[in-house]
């Protein structure tokens, strides 16, 4: 029975979920794959939580200040939102 270098597995399996994400942002935001890597980590948010804050943007039901209030309880969106502006601005 061979070993199974489980921790190699789970790498990559997160550079590929990472990948995918990184390419699917850019699509929706027409910024680099190495643009959206930069700001994400500038930001210092993780993938479930930018997406927490794209979901929020992206809630038609929902006022501004509603969508400020969800997005300010979200660990870095402000952040998040900061350095996306600061890429379109």
């Amino acid at each position: 029975m061979s070993n199974i270098d489980w921790d190699s597995i789970a790498n990559d399996a997160a550079s590929q979920t990472d990948a995918q994400f990184h390419t699917t942002i850019a699509s929706l935001t027409r910024m680099s794959i190495t643009e959206i890597d930069t700001f994400i980590k500038e930001s210092k948010i993780s993938n479930g939580n930018a997406i927490k804050v794209l979901q929020e943007i992206n809630n038609a039901t929902a006022s501004n200040n509603a969508k400020a209030d969800a997005i300010a309880n979200i660990d870095n969106g402000v952040n998040f939102l900061v350095s996306l502006a600061n890429r379109i601005v």
